[in-house]
């Protein structure tokens, strides 16, 4: 199955995957660990505050997905995993089902959605078991694109509020928000997505706005 051409594209997911853990097994050997380097999917990608982009959604359904919340390169293992026995799976369905494997793009799109959602489940999983003691060494810069409350006073241009946010350990931490340029005041209680760091303060949208 995985060597004919339509299971072309799960076997290149596995192969890779089976490639990460062989890294990840000479590291061992040699001292170190693969998985140990933080390849944090949420990484500062200074985001323009100011350019017409509707970044509430994405940056949820990213959270939502697990990214940012573990390791890049665990999620990303996860995912070629979930990918390539997916496919093996529908492919095996559908010999069994029409005697014939359905055209690698097909089975390929119909792996996409429970490849994700293996990734998230997995990332959720490895999530349990990630120390807490890292929190904080997480860099400020690191807490854009995550949502978070108003706390106290109500955001303005040239009167921060306080906000508390969640970081990807899950643990809280508080910053002083402003809003995005062009937008009305955050009041207290409001939920918001936490944009760029200037000078400590951070540009937020608020959410539903």
């Amino acid at each position: 199955m995985l060597l004919s051409p339509n299971g072309f594209p799960f076997a290149i997911a596995l192969g890779l995957f089976a490639g990460l853990l062989a890294l990840e097994l000479i590291a061992l050997v040699v001292g170190g660990s693969l998985f140990a380097f933080d390849m944090d999917a949420d990484v500062d990608l200074d985001l323009d505050v100011e350019a017409d982009v509707d970044l509430d959604g994405d940056a949820s359904f990213l959270t939502w997905l697990g990214l940012g919340e573990v390791p890049f390169i665990m999620w990303f293992a996860s995912l070629l995993a979930g990918f390539g026995l997916s496919g093996v799976l529908i492919q095996t369905g559908a010999v069994a089902l029409f005697d014939a494997p359905l055209p690698a793009w097909g089975a390929g799109l119909a792996a996409v959605i429970p490849g994700l959602l293996f990734a998230r489940e997995v990332g959720t999983l490895i999530l349990r078991f990630l120390p807490r003691t890292e929190t904080s060494a997480v860099p400020r810069s690191q807490l854009g694109r995550r949502t978070g409350t108003v706390t106290q006073g109500t955001a303005r241009e040239d009167s921060p509020a306080q906000a508390r946010v969640r970081d990807r350990h899950g643990n809280l931490q508080y910053i002083r928000v402003v809003p995005a340029q062009g937008e009305d005041p955050i009041p207290q209680g409001s939920e918001i997505l936490v944009l760029t760091e200037q000078n400590g303060v951070f540009r937020a949208r608020k959410l539903g706005a």
